[in-house]
Order: C-alpha cells, then sequence, then structure tokens
C-alpha cells in the first residue's frame, strides 16, 4: 500500500516537478494542510527551490532526479541514526566493561585458588573443608553474576546518575569508580552568556566592565574579554564627559518586561568537582572488590609467574595484575586531579566574588564612574511604553480605524 508521502512525490513527478500545494492536493485528494506540511519536508529533504509569483502563488521546484535525491537523503538518514545507535551501544558496553574484566579476574584467580586448594587436599587426604569452599565459590559466583549487576533503565545507563537516589548496578559503578562522573563545569560557558546578556540588559544595554567581571571572572581591565563581549553582543565604547569608557548595547537598551532579569545571581561560580556520587555502601564494595582482586592478582602472578618460563597462563597472570593496578592507579591520579581542579575552582569563585564585592561597595573613582554611566543611561534611554500598532488579537481593518481615531483625537492630529 503507497503511503501518503509516496503519492505525493508520484504526484510532483507527474506534474513536471514544479508544482504549487493546491496541484498535490487536486492530484492527490489529499488534505490541504497534510499536503503543505509533507510538501516542505519533501522539499527539506530534497533541497528544493521556491518561487514565488508576482499574484503570491508560491511553487515548490524540485529537481529533475527527484526520486534519487529523496531515497538518498533518507537512506544517508538512516545510516547515521543506525549509527548513533550502534555508537551510543558500543559506549555502554564500554563502560560495562571495566566491571566484567573484574569479575572475570575475581573469578579466574578464585577458581585457579580453589583448584590448587583442592589438588594440595587430595594429597594429604581431607577433602571435607574442600567442598565447603567450593559451594562457596558458586554462591559468590551465583551472586556476582545474577544480582546488582545492571539496574536497566534510561537514567541509569549514565555513568554517576545516583544523584536521584537511583541505583546504576555494579558494572557501572567500577566505571564511576574509575572515571568519575564527567566536568560539572561543562555548561558553564553557555551559562555564562546567559548571564551576560542578562546583565547588559537589565542595566538597559549601558554598562562599565566592572558590571560583567562577576560573572567572567576576569579582571575589569582584561581588553580580551571585553572584545569577545562587545563582538558577540554588537556593543561599543563611548567615552563619557570626563573621559572614561563605558560601553553601550545599543540593540540592548530597552529593558524587557521580564522581571525575572531581577532575580539574577550577583556571580557567576564554578562547580567543584567531585570525586565521586557513588553512594557508601556501593563504594565499598567497589573499593573492596579491587582490592581483593589486587591481592589475588599479585599473589597468583609471584607463586605462579616465572619469568624464564612464559606461557599463555603467565601472560593471562600479568594481565590480570596489570588490570588490578588500573584499578589502584586511576583513582589515585584522578582523586590528586579532583583536589587540584577544586583548588583552581575556589581560586576562580573567590576572584569573582572579589569584584562582585568591589561592585557592591565601589570606592571613590568607580561610584563616580557609576554615575556617569546612569547619566549617559538615562540620555540614551528607550521609551518603554512604545505604542502597539498591529496585533493578531483583533482585526486589521478595526485597528486601523482605532488608530484613525486616536490620531485625530490628539491635539493637531490630521
Amino acid at each position: 500500500m503507497m503511503t501518503n508521502r509516496s503519492k505525493i512525490i508520484h504526484a510532483i513527478n507527474d506534474l513536471g516537478k514544479r508544482v504549487t500545494v493546491a496541484d498535490v492536493v487536486a492530484k492527490t485528494g489529499m488534505p490541504l494542510a497534510e499536503v503543505s506540511g509533507e510538501l516542505n519536508l519533501i522539499a527539506a529533504d530534497t533541497s528544493a527551490n521556491l518561487e514565488v509569483a508576482q499574484d503570491g502563488e508560491i511553487y515548490y521546484c524540485f529537481t529533475d532526479h527527484l526520486s534519487y535525491t529523496y531515497f538518498r537523503r533518507g537512506l544517508s538518514r538512516i545510516i547515521n541514526q543506525a549509527g548513533y545507535h550502534v555508537f551510543r551501544t558500543a559506549a555502554f558496553l564500554f563502560r560495562l566493561s571495566f566491571g566484567l574484566i573484574l569479575l572475570f579476574s575475581l573469578i579466574c584467580l578464585f577458581g585457579i585458588a580453589l583448584i590448587i586448594q583442592t589438588l594440595l587436599a587430595g594429597v594429604s587426604g581431607s577433602t571435607e573443608s574442600v567442598s565447603g569452599m567450593w559451594r562457596d565459590f558458586f554462591g559468590l559466583v551465583q551472586r556476582l553474576a545474577l544480582t546488582d549487576l545492571v539496574h536497566w533503565g534510561q537514567e541509569k545507563l549514565k555513568p554517576g546518575s545516583t544523584k536521584s537516589g537511583g541505583r546504576q548496578g555494579f558494572l557501572l559503578d567500577c566505571y564511576s569508580f574509575l572515571f568519575g562522573e564527567g566536568d560539572p563545569n561543562k555548561d558553564i560557558e553557555d551559562e555564562k552568556w546567559k548571564l551576560l546578556a542578562q546583565i547588559i540588559r537589565l542595566n538597559e544595554g549601558v554598562v562599565l566592565p566592572e558590571h560583567l567581571s562577576p560573572y567572567t571572572g576576569e579582571d575589569p581591565d582584561d581588553e580580551k574579554t571585553l572584545f569577545a563581549i562587545l563582538a558577540k553582543f554588537n556593543g561599543m565604547p563611548q567615552v563619557s564627559s570626563t573621559g572614561n569608557i563605558v560601553y553601550v548595547f545599543p540593540n540592548m537598551q530597552k529593558r524587557s518586561e521580564v522581571t525575572s532579569y531581577g532575580l539574577l545571581p550577583p556571580l557567576l561560580e564554578h562547580r567543584r568537582w567531585s570525586f565521586t556520587t557513588l553512594k557508601k555502601d556501593e563504594l565499598k564494595k567497589v573499593m573492596g572488590m579491587s582490592a581483593l582482586n589486587f591481592v589475588m592478582a599479585l599473589t597468583a602472578c609471584i607463586f605462579l609467574v616465572r619469568p624464564n618460563h612464559l606461557n599463555s597462563a603467565s601472560f593471562l597472570f600479568l594481565f590480570l595484575c596489570f588490570y588490578a593496578l588500573l584499578f589502584m592507579i586511576i583513582p589515585a591520579l584522578r582523586l590528586l586531579y579532583t583536589f587540584e581542579k577544586n583548588r583552581m575552582v575556589i581560586k576562580k569563585n573567590a576572584r569573582a566574588r572579589l569584584y562582585e564585592n568591589s561592585l557592591g561597595n565601589p570606592s571613590t573613582q568607580l561610584a563616580q564612574r557609576l554615575e556617569e554611566a546612569e547619566e549617559m543611561r538615562a540620555a540614551l534611554a528607550v521609551n518603554v511604553d512604545s505604542p502597539i500598532v498591529y496585533s493578531t488579537k483583533t482585526d486589521y481593518l478595526e485597528q486601523i480605524s482605532d488608530n484613525d481615531f486616536q490620531q485625530d483625537l490628539k491635539p493637531g492630529g490630521s
């Protein structure tokens, strides 16, 4: 059965690749709104052109190879979506792999230790204690392999997604323990520009560098930062009557009626890095497993690996020992990195707070510059109560009549 979009594509081909919405409606018998929406989608997918006739009629002009172009674009879109899902799956499996290898290492080392213990018990004739150890081993394998590995759910698939009280499972906990939760300030740049725009508009497009420093964290005399702000918001420096520089943003002089600007934070603070968001019991489980795995892998290498006679089993033990060592080294290095990043965050926040305090308690010179900025703001003020000349709420002819009537009431109105 032909889909509605296929019907429209066939109609476009039959009508000569240059069509109007009414043409396609007449050809297919489909509803006008549906045809209009589908035509826009097809035009976007195939890079069609629009032509507007002198009488206002709009024509959609498609290429000669419409069907091929649409199929190629659709196939490309499907491949991109499939690639996105494959990448997400691969990334998720990559996060799981660290916990899986840790469990594999523990099971291997426990199994080898029990086999050696069984052989020694067979030689000495005391096998009763070994059978109990094997039962405990299989109980451990069952607990590790069948419970608490991954708590499936959209929010739990993300590393460190335990902030809402949910659990993500042991395997993802291993990834969080190794690599943490990522940069807590990855969106700080977008937040900075948003706050800068709001503070500029709150000050009706006339600001001093001291107004911006609590949000940039940079010195008010840092020209590079100021030029970037001027370029982004189309601002320009102006000289006051006493020779001080004031920055004016003509497109942001009219204050918005949105009152939430008054709730702006006094400064932009960077968030501190955390080593992990895992709960204590989850963290203890991962750390305990890691420490146990390291001790067992190191013991196996000491007693079972001979440097002068390396075989596949020796390389396996060396790999397990190296992997166990990673669970010790990576978190330790990351802990030092977290301390250093937090030291820098504290320093940045202290600097921004210093700029905010200097603006709240200005020196004599800064107070004078603030007064000059206020005078310039008043001189450049835009009338906030500009009359509305047209609205879609009422009929256009009625609005014209009302405007003419109001004009006639004014003194000297014509």
